[in-house]
């Protein structure tokens, strides 16, 4: 969502160069030039979701902006947050604007519009209701109510990890407010979850959302993407602007596993390209290695566990998660894709995704082609991937996941990624 005129400038320029990256070179010509097929055609499916997506934002702002739209409707809600905004901006309002109508500093505005005003009073949305000179109704309908089910379970706050999240020092911002300063700790808990991550998702992030391969805790998941979420927003301003992750920079990204630094290489160009990339360690009961989600709405964001402290592990995980952001930004991003890679799924994105790291690390058809597959020969797992231009974990946990884990255990990279990734966890 665009939410001022800087915000509108920047996009439109993406615009232009996401036209210029889907124009520049067909699948065809990709392929031609040594890019697997799957990846080429992902990255040219990858550059028209998301050129779609920046075209409908900019359309938006400047339908409300010239006043083309006189009346906003929310379906729910969650949903008023984002009305209040755009009706600021068909006021024709700047941020500092509307803050000086509440008496309220120009920052405060932005943090309400950051989180959609989920953290703001009921008093404090009539209060910019008023101040935007706006008529606001509100309409409750009493529709029969639906059987419960899974899906409609109410969320619990008491279910909630808050010894651990109390443990891991994620609760003092909320224990310094005066309103919360003698809020017991489930309370804060409950508060954490709402301000950084939402808690809708019981109830239905297990069955559409999530690949594990043991039972779920949701409540200790939700208060992991409410972590991950609150890092990548203390992080957010120190990344670059989000640029097209194309073929060549996927392939860019697999070189830096020959380098002794390369996860941190890697993190440090998604970065560029204007991708967070943090770290915490899972929660009992999530069995999480890594998740793709957008902070904002528009920021992707990838987290990891790091929980194998494996090269063969990391790499996987990473470009996994690269797959679900280039090929499922319109499929469940903006709600969010939590992996436990050691499970079997057969949801259509997790294949996708898997397909996508597999052929990203070794093409499917170099693979299936090459004896290295039955090798037990740590030589040839280390000529092969030197003539892949990877590292010779990848390799050897490919291979494991096919053959057994018992295999090349002192290829896998083992203790050699959090070290790396320290300042990230």
């Amino acid at each position: 969502m665009i939410t001022n005129e800087r915000q509108y400038r920047i996009t439109r320029a993406q615009i232009q160069k996401f036209r210029s990256a889907a124009a520049s070179r067909d699948e065809l010509e990709l392929v031609r030039s040594g890019v697997d097929p799957l990846i080429a055609a992902a990255h040219k499916e990858g550059l028209k979701q998301q050129l779609a997506e920046l075209e409908a934002a900019a359309a938006r702002y400047e339908a409300l902006s010239t006043g083309a739209v006189e009346n906003l409707v929310a379906a729910s809600f969650r949903e008023v947050g984002e009305r209040l905004i755009e009706a600021r901006i068909g006021r024709g309002y700047s941020q500092k604007e509307l803050a000086d109508r509440l008496g309220l500093k120009e920052q405060q505005i932005q943090r309400y519009e950051q989180e959609r005003y989920a953290g703001a009073s009921a008093n404090r949305l009539a209060e910019v209701s008023e101040a935007l000179e706006i008529s606001l109704t509100v309409r409750i309908d009493l529709a029969p109510r639906a059987p419960a089910s899974v899906e409609a379970r109410s969320f619990d706050p008491a279910r909630l990890p808050v010894r651990e999240m109390a443990k891991r020092g994620w609760l003092a911002e909320f224990a310094d407010e005066g309103a919360n300063t003698r809020a017991s700790a489930v309370e804060r808990s409950a508060a954490y979850v709402a301000a950084y991550g939402g808690t809708d998702g019981v109830g239905v992030l297990h069955r559409k959302k999530v690949r594990v391969g043991s039972t779920l805790d949701e409540y200790a998941l939700l208060a992991w993407k409410a972590r991950i979420l609150q890092k990548a927003r203390g992080l957010k301003q120190a990344v670059g602007r989000y640029e097209p992750l194309d073929a060549a920079f996927v392939q860019e990204l697999v070189g830096y596993s020959r380098d002794p630094e390369g996860p941190l290489r890697a993190v440090e160009a998604l970065n560029e390209h204007g991708v967070v990339v943090v770290c915490e360690p899972h929660l009992k009961g999530t069995h999480m290695d890594g998740a793709a989600m957008l902070l904002e709405g528009e920021v992707p964001v990838i987290g990891l566990t790091l929980r194998y402290d494996r090269l063969d592990n990391f790499w996987f995980t990473l470009l996994h998660e690269v797959g679900h952001i280039v090929r499922h930004r319109e499929q469940g991003l903006r709600d969010g894709f939590f992996d436990d890679n050691t499970g079997v799924s057969a949801e259509r994105v997790e294949v996708e995704a898997d397909e996508f790291a597999e052929n990203a690390l070794i093409p499917t058809e170099v693979w299936k082609s090459s004896f290295v597959r039955f090798t037990r020969d740590p030589e040839q797992v280390a000529q092969f991937a030197k003539r892949q231009g990877v590292a010779e974990a990848i390799v050897a946990g490919r291979i494991r996941r096919e053959r057994g884990y018992n295999l090349f255990k002192d290829l896998i990279g083992s203790g050699c990624v959090r070290s790396l990734l320290a300042d990230r966890i």
